[in-house]
């Protein structure tokens, strides 16, 4: 038998004549159920292989993001609660109209506490309002002091006033010496009183810049 590339047009249509039609059916078959694998199975296998990978590597992407975002989400959380509670402790410490009325009360214990004695005290003239976004939240009250204690009872009532369960703050303190009483000297003590701003509080006319100032 001749190879196959030897054959004729001749030859070849009477080979195909020659073959019966069971044959050609089984042939048929066979190219079709073919055709069905390549079509149905190998090319989407083909194609979906390279999609699958990119899913793949996506998703692996984002479970790395996730095992770096994981650590910072819940250091924010923890942040948040830290700054949370210590927005609502500084709120707690504000003064409000009631306990504004028992400052002066107040001083004199912790003067008393430190052995030194309040000889005059008045509210400060000028008014002061804190910077953006401050001044809507919290409001200071000024208030003047003239006292008399010696260099240590004073460090102890600047002390006590600092870490007062309200928020004190003191803006100046002003020792003038005494050579015939060292242990009483006359001291000028400023201080404010930070209160909860009013709602809708107008920004008085010429007020002062809130300032730390302390001397």
């Amino acid at each position: 038998m001749k190879p196959l590339k030897q054959w004729t047009f001749v030859e070849m249509m009477a080979f195909v004549k020659s073959v019966d039609k069971k044959t050609w059916l089984t042939i048929l078959s066979c190219v079709a159920g073919l055709l069905i694998v390549v079509f149905f199975l190998i090319i989407p296998a083909w194609i979906e292989r390279p999609l699958l990978r990119r899913d793949i590597q996506n998703m692996e992407a984002q479970i790395r993001q996730f095992n770096v975002l994981k650590p910072k989400r819940l250091g924010l959380e923890e942040n948040q609660k830290a700054f949370g509670s210590l927005i609502e402790g500084t709120q707690k410490r504000v003064f409000t109209e009631d306990s504004m009325g028992l400052l002066l009360g107040q001083i004199s214990k912790m003067a008393s506490e430190s052995r030194v004695e309040v000889l005059a005290s008045k509210p400060l003239v000028e008014k002061t309002v804190f910077d953006a976004p401050y001044n809507s939240k919290y409001q200071p009250n000024g208030y003047e002091f003239t006292v008399q204690g010696g260099y240590h009872g004073l460090a102890g009532l600047a002390s006590r006033i600092e870490s007062n369960e309200n928020l004190l703050r003191i803006r100046s303190l002003e020792i003038v010496p005494s050579e015939k009483t060292p242990d009483r000297h006359v001291a000028e003590l400023k201080l404010w009183a930070i209160m909860k701003a009013p709602p809708q509080a107008a920004k008085p006319a010429k007020a002062k810049r809130a300032k730390n100032a302390k001397k």
